[in-house]
């Protein structure tokens, strides 16, 4: 975390006299970001895991909804890049291109939700 605020500050003086230089720390930085919180994800995988394994939860399912975790943050990520480069209409298009990837990849859990419900009326 302390590479971090250096980075941030560094950014802050670089960016008065070299707005280009100042960019490529911010990629820098966001992605040394997202690299440790990849990397502190372990502990929640292995949280997740074991709390499947008290619960009849389909595998298939929880790997769908950590992609769709995944899709989420690096779509996020990848907006916030683009509108940090005053790309504005771009991060709406990224953002708009993520939910839809999301929706595709919850499909078969909103099939197995419905099968569920329908198991449930007589």
């Amino acid at each position: 975390m302390v590479i971090i605020i250096i980075a941030a500050i560094l950014i802050v003086v670089v960016r008065e006299h070299h707005q280009s230089i100042s960019f490529l720390l911010i990629i820098l930085t966001g992605i040394l970001i997202f690299l440790y919180v990849l990397l502190q994800m372990n502990e929640v995988i292995s949280a997740f895991q074991e709390i499947t394994s008290h619960i009849d939860v389909s595998l298939l399912h929880l790997d769908t909804i950590f992609k769709v975790i995944a899709v989420a943050y690096m779509t996020e990520f990848a907006a916030h890049v683009l509108k940090d480069a005053q790309l504005n209409s771009i991060a709406v298009k990224v953002e708009i291109i993520g939910k839809l990837f999301i929706l595709l990849m919850a499909i078969p859990i909103f099939i197995a939700v419905i099968e569920t419900l329908l198991g449930f009326v007589p």
